[in-house]
């Protein structure tokens, strides 16, 4: 376009800017070369131009370009040079591979499709080509899916991912062709070329160009082939062209493309993307040394000018420009600048304090770290506070209460809970009082400031439950709404949230097993109290414990799940518990099937809840029992008193309730579908109507009705887990055993909530359970979006928000309305 050419190759006579080959000479012989384009040329194309205005173009030329205006410069000497990103990869190579890899599937029967993309997928990608992974290869298109990048990754790659599957690679033309055009790729690519290599490309260039036209006379080569013809020339004219493509202009733009999508503003959108662009290169070439004199000043308050003075130069010369640098200072670096003793105080509070530059200019000196949980522990009903080291603020911070709504401070007074609205101007209040001090407080500071609220008024702002247990920490909600007003006050102001990455101890670089198991503890523990216990009953040894294993194995295989009758089962599985536990937390984990060999009596309802009662100190019977009923018809009852509140999906399921007829509905498996529909969660996640013969879903675990028209009156069930059936229909009789055992198998085999069905799950847990440690069962790192139905990142909290939410309103209600 900005040479005066014409734009379009798939149309145009004259499609090339370097000669002025026409297209019916080119599709009869591709190798030619027609007469190179010259000022002279050009300049006569635009005289003619001129004089026969109704010609769209001559010989390929449009317009005048404004370039040739330069006094040594000309679009045809030594010309434009070529873009390597659009015309070889996004065109040769996207449209040639393409073609070449289904001709090695179908014809040649290589490989399949799918084998070809499951390699793509789990190949081990080292380097840059890691963020560069090819996309998967459809059947159905002409083309690479992929961008320039992806593209030649692929190609580079292609021997190392098919090259084993080519039955004669010698022999088989289209295999040598894809070979041909790799070798041209990586002579092109080359950062530096002899001239004496470049008359050999010309060469393999004229063969493959040949060599695809022969192969494939019915698909026509693509003007872009041309262009490759020319390659060699321009390489002698302008060097290598790799360091010429625009890939790097493109990955430039993308920042403002970004900025563009985000901001959702097109008003003036070249003043926002130039604001935001000078922001963005203040920030990255801004050296803060106002803040690491500011830094030693205060911690050497006594010191010398001259010192000083040569200390900022020494610090300066090995390469310290803002305050973060400072952490990497060592003794060595700076005793002979200094007193010996200033030397060791400057180090140690470098290496003992995390410091956050304000833009105001303020330090805020911070400090926390949370210990892992000791090996074997875990987290259980009861929140349990570690001691956090607080900055000073947060120290000294007093919450503004005479600023509070009277309201508010009336329902305080009272122990009563405040309104949401009266909540939301206390939390502003806060916001705005924190800000004073600290522009951007971290989510420790802000879980400081919202357990001292909790601590001191517990029944207006603690997370509880009907009968009065903590939900998790406590002040879950509270934390997430003060750290949300905080983002959303910081929304516009982009240093603001900028943060000092982590520090990591060089004595920690290395993990050890102890740290390792402990974190997969904390994780996997969940709500448990005895997840990994590591002594064995008394009188009992390895050895006793597996004797008593096989012995149930063998009375399991003769005779069946008739022997759970026998009393020495029972004794057995008590006393095998710690060795159940080993099995199940081996990493890495073992499949079902494993265990089902290895424990077929654990997957038996009866042994399965006993398993989950010693693990997490519950009777799971007893608690659904007395929850799940009378819970649930106060969760319908929430449902049908605000109808015109909800939306269609609750008020469907709702009506689908009034059909079955309430006298045979069960109101735990109505109470859950509601809820899921208040969640916007499928049914399907966690129920599946379906006959006995049907191949179940393969989903983490799944409740299976197999009788009746509806689940709302089903009376059978059977549990599925990794896609089989492990409970049959005989051992569970009802919704409330079919309820006990899926959470018998999340907890006794450690699986994670699946994100589909995580929010109703968790609230079955904390609700109805009464299981409410802080945390949550699902670490998936993504989810589908409730808003636009797109899967988007996963924030994970300490506590589920809507979860969280939801109980709050049902407590509030219960008190109010039922």
């Amino acid at each position: 376009m900005i040479g005066g050419f014409t734009e379009n190759f798939s149309r145009s006579k004259h499609f090339c800017r370097y000669c002025v080959i026409d297209r019916e000479t080119f599709q009869n012989s591709p190798t030619e070369l027609a007469l190179p384009r010259t000022k002279q040329s050009y300049k006569n194309s635009v005289i003619e131009l001129t004089r026969s205005p109704q010609l769209a173009d001559v010989h390929g030329i449009k317009f005048d370009s404004v370039f040739n205006i330069l006094k040594h410069f000309h679009v045809c000497d030594p010309g434009l040079p070529p873009c390597l990103g659009h015309d070889l990869f996004e065109g040769v190579v996207s449209t040639d591979l393409s073609l070449y890899i289904k001709q090695l599937v179908t014809v040649g029967k290589h490989f399949t499709y799918n084998q070809l993309n499951r390699i793509i997928s789990t190949f081990k990608y080292a380097g840059a080509d890691g963020n560069n992974k090819p996309c998967e290869i459809r059947a159905d298109s002409q083309k690479l899916g992929g961008n320039a990048a992806q593209n030649w990754c692929l190609l580079r790659l292609l021997p190392l991912l098919v090259g084993d599957r080519i039955k004669n690679p010698l022999e088989d033309e289209i295999w040598q062709l894809c070979l041909l055009l790799r070798k041209i790729v990586n002579m092109v690519t080359a950062p530096k070329i002899h001239a004496n290599q470049v008359a050999y490309l010309k060469a393999l260039i004229e063969q493959y160009i040949d060599s695809r036209f022969s192969l494939f006379p019915t698909t026509p080569l693509k003007p872009k082939h041309h262009f490759l013809l020319h390659y060699p020339e321009l390489i002698l004219h302008f060097g290598p062209l790799i360091r010429l493509w625009t890939l790097r202009f493109e990955s430039k733009h993308t920042f403002f493309k970004q900025c563009a999508r985000k901001l959702h503003n097109f008003k003036n959108l070249n003043s926002t993307l130039a604001e935001r662009h000078q922001l963005l290169q203040a920030y990255l070439q801004a050296g803060n040394m106002d803040s690491v004199e500011d830094v030693i000043r205060k911690v050497l308050p006594m010191l010398q000018e001259n010192d000083f003075n040569n200390l900022m130069t020494h610090l300066t010369g090995i390469g310290v420009q803002m305050s973060c640098d400072l952490q990497f200072v060592t003794l060595e670096d700076i005793k002979d600048i200094v007193p010996l003793i200033a030397a060791r105080r400057l180090v140690h509070h470098f290496n003992n304090r995390d410091v956050l530059i304000h833009p105001t200019g303020h330090e805020d000196y911070t400090s926390g770290q949370l210990s892992n949980c000791p090996k074997g522990s875990s987290s259980s009903g009861q929140a349990t506070h570690v001691p956090v080291q607080v900055s000073d603020w947060v120290s000294s911070y007093e919450v503004p209460w005479e600023k509070m709504p009277p309201n508010l401070r009336q329902c305080v007074a009272q122990g009563k809970r405040p309104r949401k609205q009266e909540l939301l101007v206390m939390v502003r209040t806060i916001v705005d009082s924190i800000q004073k001090v600290c522009l951007n407080p971290s989510r420790s500071q802000c879980s400081e400031i919202a357990r001292r609220i909790m601590e001191k008024y517990p029944k207006s702002f603690a997370d509880i439950t009907m009968e009065g247990d903590l939900i998790g920490c406590g002040y879950g909600s509270l934390l997430n709404q003060i750290k949300t007003r905080v983002e959303h006050v910081n929304r516009d102001n982009t240093l603001v949230r900028v943060r000092k990455p982590k520090r990591i101890n060089e004595n920690e670089s290395t993990p050890s097993s102890e740290s390792t198991a402990s974190k997969c503890a904390k994780t996997d523990g969940y709500g448990c109290i005895n997840w990994h216990p590591v002594d064995l009953p008394e009188d009992e040894t390895p050895e006793s414990v597996e004797e008593k294993r096989k012995e149930m194995v063998k009375l399991f295989s003769q005779e069946g799940p008739r022997a759970a009758e026998r009393g020495q089962v029972e004794e057995w599985m008590k006393t095998t518990y710690a060795s159940q536990r080993y099995a199940i937390n081996n990493n890495p984990p073992p499949s079902i099937d494993e265990l089902k060999d290895q424990w077929p009596f654990l997957f038996m309802k009866r042994f399965l809840c006993a398993h989950f009662n010693t693990l997490t100190g519950i009777d799971v019977n007893t608690r659904l029992t007395e929850s799940l009923n009378r819970k649930g018809k106060k969760v319908l009852h929430f449902f049908e008193c605000q109808l015109s509140r909800w939306k269609k999906d609750v008020k469907t399921v709702l009506k689908d309730i009034n059909q079955a007829g309430k006298e045979d509905v069960d109101y735990g498996v109505a109470s859950i579908i509601a809820t899921m529909a208040y969640f916007k969660e499928k049914e399907d996640a966690l129920f599946l109507l379906a006959d006995v013969s049907i191949n179940l879903l393969k989903k983490a675990a799944m409740m299976v009705s197999v009788t009746g028209d509806s689940v709302f009156i089903a009376k059978k069930w059977m549990l599925t887990m990794e896609g089989r059936v492990i409970m049959e229909q005989q051992e569970l009789t009802d919704f409330q055993s079919a309820l006990a055992t899926l959470f018998g198998c999340y907890y006794v085999f450690n699986v994670q909530y699946q994100e589909e069905a995580m929010n109703t799950l968790e609230f079955i847990q904390r609700f109805i359970l009464r299981i409410n440690p802080d945390g949550t069962k699902c670490l998936s790192k993504s989810q589908i979006s409730r808003a636009s139905g797109k899967r988007v990142q996963r924030k994970i909290t300490s506590l589920n928000p809507l979860v969280a939410s939801f109980i709050r309103e049902l407590v509030e209600f219960d008190w109010q309305n039922y």
